[in-house]
Order: structure tokens, then C-alpha cells, then sequence
């Protein structure tokens, strides 16, 4: 079904990288599987025309998650933080084809923000703080038979160490999520990631639609009814159930 070969080992899903999975349907093309590859090429060739703005399309093999998997090629479509997944092959007699949205949240600036801040009050707590104690002990006062800088001990015990130490576990509780998010979903930047809003959302309903429309016309050029490809009863993200 449209295979190209097996690739050895793969540790990531076939989309991994691409964001969290949406809508994924599916049409069955009756008694039309010697046209597959015409199909598949018609729609290539529309996509290098640049039938959906502002997208870049890529015709890519996709490796699936395993020991000895299976790859199969797929049109990418990818535009603004919405990608879609479009697979075509012959299915008997039939012709199958597949359409899959991925999403990635954008950006957050101020997550960024609070994690530059996060860093810079760490490494005031390793060095300035730490060495600020130190100064207490070993400063000149004590030099010249003084007692340590109390004051200077007690801010830093009763202020800045709460805080570094809570700063410390939450940094290295981004730093877990990180490495966990990178070898599941090959996606690093999750942790600054926020969720989809509802101008996010009208962007994968947009391109969802264009690759359904860009489908449909290719299908009038190679002589199928275009009527054999309706419209999925829906669109956009959806919380998936499992």
C-alpha cells in the first residue's frame, strides 16, 4: 500500500516534530486504483505550482516508530504552525487517500522572557549568592578579629536561598521536560510552546480545506469525479479522547 521500503530502527513516529495530531480522515476512491499514480502525480505537479499560498509543500518518506518499519511517501504541506499530511496509493482496485493535520503552539515571548530571568537569578544564586556567604566568613572583618557579616548571611538564607532552590528545582524540572519532549516528540522547544488560539486554529481550517480543494481539481484533470471526495464532516484541532 504504497510503501517504499523498511528502514532498520526509528525512534520517533512518523510525524514526530510536527506538533500535536488533529483531524485525520480518510477517502476510498472505488474501482479507480489504476489511476493512483497519475493522481498522485497531478497533485504533485499542482503543488509545485504553489496552489496554496504562502505554503511549502514536500514530497517526504515518512518512517514509522520501531525495529524494521515500514516508510511510506507523503505530500507535506506546511504553513504558518499548521502542517498536513496528505498520503495517496493504490489500495486493490481502489484508490486511498489520506489527509492528517499536525499543529505546533507558537512561540510564547513571554515565556522566554521568564526563562532568561529564571537563568540570570540562577546564576546570581550559584555566584553572587554563594560567594556573598563565603565573603561573610572569610571577609576582611574576620581578618582583623571581627565576626562574620550576619546580616549579609541572614538575607541570604532567609531570602535569596528559598528562592534559589525553588529556582533550581523548577529549572531543572524544564530541563527533564525538555529532554522527554525531545526523544518522544522531537520537539525541544515544547516547554516555550503555548496552546492554539482562535487564530491559530482558523490557520489549520484553512489549510485543511485548500489541500481538500487542491485534491478535488486534480481529480478533474485526470478524469475522476470530483464528487467521490466530499468534504469532511470536520475541521480544525480537536482534544483527542486517547
Amino acid at each position: 500500500m504504497g510503501s517504499t521500503g523498511y528502514s532498520p530502527f526509528n525512534i520517533w513516529g512518523p510525524f514526530a516534530g510536527y506538533g500535536a495530531r488533529g483531524r485525520h480522515v480518510a477517502w476510498l476512491l472505488g474501482a479507480m486504483g489504476d489511476r493512483a499514480e497519475i493522481l498522485r502525480n497531478a497533485i504533485g505537479v499542482r503543488f509545485a505550482a504553489r496552489a496554496i499560498a504562502d505554503a511549502v509543500v514536500s514530497d517526504k518518506v515518512l518512517v514509522g516508530r520501531g525495529v524494521a518499519v515500514e516508510q511510506r511517501p507523503y505530500f507535506l504541506i506546511q504553513r504558518k504552525i499548521a502542517t498536513a499530511g496528505l498520503y495517496i496509493a493504490r489500495l486493490g482496485d481502489d484508490i486511498y487517500i489520506s489527509q492528517v493535520t499536525y499543529a505546533r503552539g507558537p512561540i510564547s515571548v513571554a515565556r522566554i522572557a521568564l526563562l532568561a530571568v529564571m537563568l540570570l537569578f540562577q546564576l546570581f544564586f550559584l555566584v553572587g549568592g554563594f560567594g556573598s556567604m563565603l565573603d561573610s566568613f572569610s571577609g576582611s572583618s574576620m581578618l582583623f578579629g571581627g565576626g562574620p557579616d550576619l546580616g549579609g548571611m541572614a538575607f541570604f538564607l532567609c531570602c535569596v536561598g528559598p528562592l534559589g532552590l525553588v529556582n533550581t528545582a523548577a529549572l531543572l524540572f524544564a530541563g527533564l521536560f525538555t529532554v522527554w519532549r525531545t526523544v518522544t516528540d522531537k520537539d525541544p522547544l515544547a516547554i516555550l510552546r503555548t496552546t492554539l488560539n482562535e487564530f491559530n486554529q482558523d490557520d489549520v481550517i484553512g489549510l485543511e480545506k485548500a489541500v481538500e480543494e487542491t485534491v478535488r481539481e486534480c481529480m478533474d484533470q485526470v478524469g475522476i469525479d470530483r464528487r467521490l471526495l466530499p468534504p469532511a464532516s470536520d475541521y480544525g484541532m480537536r482534544p483527542r479522547l486517547i
